[in-house]
């Protein structure tokens, strides 16, 4: 049997000694180790040699993922590819990432290549695993430089005109994420829309077929109708993108743009008539998409510098030497 068909099982049990979440740790196992049994079988795609299961109740471990790191060993002695059950957002996660990144990069004197599979994300790939991981560590760190000017300039006793300005700024990482998982979820909703699902029928769907809450965990009734609520203005910005470039064009202010609209015929994301916070809210989410496509993009072309940055310990100043040799610039904002 060659390394083409095997693999190693990855599951993170998402409960913790002392957690509120232990009542749903077995059901979440049982999820897992279905959807990577359903992933190794369909096609005859392989074998499944072991799973790994994190428990996360050794804190005393010289490592924080012990079980992933005796899977990505066992992975590499064994030419194996990787399935992970529920990554959730563990992207975001160092130690947990560089564990990844090794099975993805450490095949020396070896023409295997390991692959990944995320079966709650099937949409992270051995490809885009480094953009990702890198997108989010950089994501992390503008957050916490913008809470660090935010709690500089803003003080409990003395209001600050700009306070609201600030708090954007440091929420738009977040807000950012939270449009990217609207967008990624938009397929699977519109699959149950089309199956007559109602909303209560769609968290129970979302939890049976392993998907993983924003915040990762299991989904409640709140958590998908805020999650409907931005796929709703996502489909309005990128379907009416055009429309408001015209109407902004023709120097057309919200209150003209939301009449028009209403003469259309077209809906409003909020289900009822257009006015002119719908119209600035849709126009807000259009620069939102572009800023987000532009720094994904940004980001995936800095790939092979950051990584020889990394490697090679280069200083700030060469790295933005090397930023201007190859011509890279900084994504500017988009306008709507």
């Amino acid at each position: 049997m060659t390394s083409a068909n095997l693999y190693v099982g990855y599951l993170v049990n998402p409960a913790r000694r002392g957690s509120t979440q232990v009542l749903f740790s077995n059901q979440s196992l049982n999820i897992q180790e279905k959807r990577i049994q359903e992933y190794i079988t369909q096609e005859g795609k392989g074998t499944l040699l072991k799973t790994f299961t994190e428990t996360g109740e050794d804190n005393r471990h010289r490592h924080r993922w012990p079980e992933l790191e005796a899977a990505i060993e066992y992975c590499l002695a064994n030419k194996a590819h990787l399935v992970i059950g529920e990554i959730r957002n563990l992207t975001n996660n160092d130690a947990f990432a560089k564990q990844i990144l090794r099975l993805l990069n450490e095949h020396p004197g070896t023409s295997f290549h390991a692959e990944l599979y995320c079966c709650d994300q099937p949409f992270i790939k051995k490809d885009n695993f480094a953009a990702l991981v890198e997108h989010a560590k950089k994501q992390r760190e503008l957050h916490g430089q913008l809470i660090k000017a935010g709690l500089s300039r803003t003080t409990a006793k003395s209001g600050n005109p700009h306070a609201s300005d600030v708090i954007t700024k440091v929420n738009k990482p977040k807000i950012d994420n939270a449009i990217i998982f609207a967008l990624m979820l938009q397929p699977i909703i519109n699959d149950y829309r089309a199956k007559g699902y109602s909303q209560r029928r769609m968290v129970t769907a979302l939890n049976e077929d392993g998907f993983t809450a924003p915040e990762g965990g299991h989904w409640v009734l709140s958590q998908l109708q805020k999650v409907l609520e931005r796929i709703k203005m996502n489909e309005s910005a990128l379907n009416l993108e055009k429309q408001f470039v015209e109407y902004r064009g023709r120097q057309m202010n919200d209150a003209g743009i939301a009449e028009l609209l209403n003469k259309l015929g077209v809906p409003s994301p909020r289900g009822t008539h257009w006015d002119t916070e719908a119209v600035e809210k849709v126009s807000e989410r259009i620069k939102q998409l572009h800023d987000i496509i532009r720094f994904n993009e940004f980001v995936i072309e800095l790939m092979p510098i950051i990584e020889k940055y990394h490697l090679d310990d280069l200083t700030e100043d060469v790295f933005a030497h090397e930023l201007k040799l190859i011509g890279v610039t900084i994504p500017q904002h988009a306008s709507v």
